[in-house]
């Protein structure tokens, strides 16, 4: 017998006929991404977005963190623990991730995200349902591949509230059992299972009631796409051990796109211009460049470093040059409320 994990791949066909990707009622947010100059300038110029291979992330120990705290909710032994961790590196893909913040305004976001001529630097705002949407519809050779996008989880000592949330109520007696459904869903395939452990996973299943499950997943700020309906929602079998960091961070107050794509599809992104390396620290990175449509753009705000008076001026020019639809410049261009002094 084979467990049935649901499709999450992104399905491009599919997706063309979609209309809504997202319940009704689902409220969108505002997200902000901080950049230098010569970020703005390429981010608006190119309406595209750098998503970096996650093995490459500022965190050294991104993935790390959120496999510590499920196997700590899992209370697993150190094989099992060995054994998760083994199984998501030899898993056949790789993990491309875009960073927002959910702070407007931060000025540890300014001084660690703006490092180009005394961090002086912008941030731009999106609008976090319509970018993800916009994403997925404007590059459809990530079909194939899946997505998720949300809050990160601040973990300390390994107690993250992502994993206690999806592992809460679970019986000792079953708990090796959902690591090793976990390992599969790492894994991406279907998995041959024993009487064992078919029994432990419907012991599981009884012991949290569908409301219940629902409840929990609910409260979790995470979205993962569905490619059998085209939808985002809550899902136990999600990866979140992508948004879940050390709790050093917690300034970043991070918001994340997450795209896995399979190695067999790296070629063909490759060869379209979309997997590229760049040079940071001395160290060849990978990453995805992926467009957005140009209504996803809400604002721009400015650092409280710059203070030459052209700079508002050269926003409005330079956005009409690169041919964005702005309104109200200024409802658009918006000033640091950070009182420092340089």
């Amino acid at each position: 017998m084979e467990i049935k994990l649901p499709k999450t791949q992104i399905d491009y066909a599919r997706l063309k006929e979609a209309k809504s990707l997202f319940a009704k009622g689902s409220r969108a947010k505002s997200v902000y991404h901080y950049t230098s100059i010569s970020g703005l300038q390429g981010i608006l110029s190119s309406k595209t977005l750098r998503f970096t291979n996650i093995k490459y992330m500022n965190d050294k120990d991104e993935i790390v963190a959120g496999l510590d705290s499920m196997a700590k909710a899992l209370n697993v032994d150190e094989n099992e623990r060995e054994a998760m961790l083994s199984s998501f590196i030899s898993h056949g893909a790789q993990t491309f991730v875009c960073c927002f913040s959910l702070d407007a305004d931060s000025l540890p976001m300014w001084n660690y995200y703006t490092k180009e001529i005394n961090n002086q630097g912008y941030n731009i705002e999106f609008d976090d349902k319509k970018l993800v949407e916009s994403i997925l519809r404007s590059n459809p050779l990530l079909d194939g591949c899946d997505i998720s996008f949300g809050n990160i989880d601040y973990s300390k000592d390994n107690n993250s509230e992502y994993s206690q949330a999806i592992t809460s109520g679970i019986l000792s007696s079953v708990q090796i059992a959902v690591s090793k459904l976990f390992i599969a869903v790492i894994k991406g395939a279907n998995v041959k299972r024993s009487t064992d452990t078919e029994s432990s996973i419907k012991d599981w299943e009884a012991l949290i009631s569908d409301s219940e499950k629902k409840q929990k997943l609910t409260n979790l700020p995470i979205y993962f796409f569905n490619g059998e309906n085209c939808k985002f929602d809550k899902d136990v079998f999600g990866n979140y051990i992508f948004f879940v960091k050390r709790d050093h961070f917690i300034q970043e107050q991070e918001f994340r796109i997450v795209i896995t794509v399979p190695d067999k599809l790296l070629p063909k992104l490759k060869e379209n211009g979309l997997y590229k390396f760049r040079i940071s620290n001395g160290v060849l990175v990978p990453y995805l460049e992926l467009a957005f449509s140009e209504d996803v753009v809400k604002s721009v705000t400015i650092s409280p470093t710059v203070q030459s008076d052209l700079v508002e001026l050269s926003i409005q020019d330079f956005m009409k040059y690169c041919e964005y639809d702005i309104q109200d410049f200024s409802e658009f261009i918006r000033h640091s409320k950070v009182p420092v002094r340089f």
